[in-house]
């Protein structure tokens, strides 16, 4: 059985060198224990998970299959459905840059082009120090602000790509 797991590991594109160390499924399991065994919790359960490790473990999501006897392409379906959901792990930081109206009139596709400059990132992904994950929102709902982003759980307003380099530098300078 050993070796059908190996295989399905190559399989999967990742060898034992690039495996990182094995994730601590308590926190998965409670969140299995405190909803009822139905595929109608398919959702909030993912939610809890995700809360717990900021993204989707792949040994997660299989406990879930496993528990609800769902199959993988019923609970991936949902997953990729949800752009809420995550299945690589984010940096530190999300950065979601607004591309509504405004904000992408008033120029935050100036910004993406610099965050791509100097992080190397664009939308969904995530910088080699493992700090910030760029997302791209419709709209973050603070017009008279544009452009904006919010980087964690701060907001900041009328930045500009120069002010944007500033802030997201006072971030990697709070990892110092």
């Amino acid at each position: 059985m050993e070796t059908d797991e190996a295989n399905e590991t190559v399989a999967e594109g990742s060898s034992p060198e690039e495996e990182t160390a094995e994730i601590d499924c308590g926190p998965a399991e409670e969140v299995l224990k405190s909803f009822p065994n139905k595929r109608r919790f398919l959702i909030p359960i993912l939610q809890k998970i995700q809360d717990a490790y900021r993204f989707l473990p792949p040994e997660t999501v299989e406990m879930v299959m496993a528990a609800l006897r769902v199959k993988r392409a019923e609970v991936y379906g949902v997953i990729s459905f949800y752009p809420q959901f995550r299945t690589e792990e984010p940096g530190k930081y999300i950065l979601k840059l607004c591309y509504g109206t405004a904000c992408f009139v008033k120029g935050a596709p100036i910004i993406g082009d610099k965050i791509k400059e100097i992080y190397h990132i664009g939308p969904g992904q995530t910088d080699d120090k493992k700090l910030f994950t760029l997302q791209l929102a419709s709209c973050l709902g603070n017009c008279g602000a544009a452009p904006m982003a919010i980087i964690g759980d701060d907001t900041h307003g009328t930045i500009d790509p120069d002010k944007t380099t500033e802030l997201l530098a006072s971030y990697e300078n709070r990892e110092d």
